[in-house]
């Protein structure tokens, strides 16, 4: 049996991400897109070790280590302009 996960139910509810959601072919394109793997870097360079830890923590609904560390990389211009792309990506 599956457990409701609040954070994923809203999600969903999301119209932009439900749409994501349920197209397998456009999620996989924004995981593989470059701008995705430069976030991921800046992120990892951002927490060291500590990004796995954060993303669990916020996957169980305690987002601020996570959203800390996405902050710290929204502030470089590299991270902002990385940011600036996905949602464009994630726009069309």
């Amino acid at each position: 049996m599956n457990p409701k996960n609040p954070n994923l139910d809203a999600l969903t509810k999301d119209p932009q991400a439900a749409q994501l959601l349920g197209n397998p072919s456009a999620l996989k394109s924004l995981l593989s897109a470059p701008e995705t793997q430069k976030l991921m870097n800046l992120l990892n360079q951002q927490a060291g070790n500590g990004l796995q830890t954060a993303a669990q923590a916020a996957a169980q609904g305690k987002p601020d280590a996570l959203i800390g560390i996405l902050n710290q990389v929204m502030k470089s211009t590299e991270g902002a302009e990385t940011i600036e792309g996905l949602k464009k990506k994630t726009q069309k």
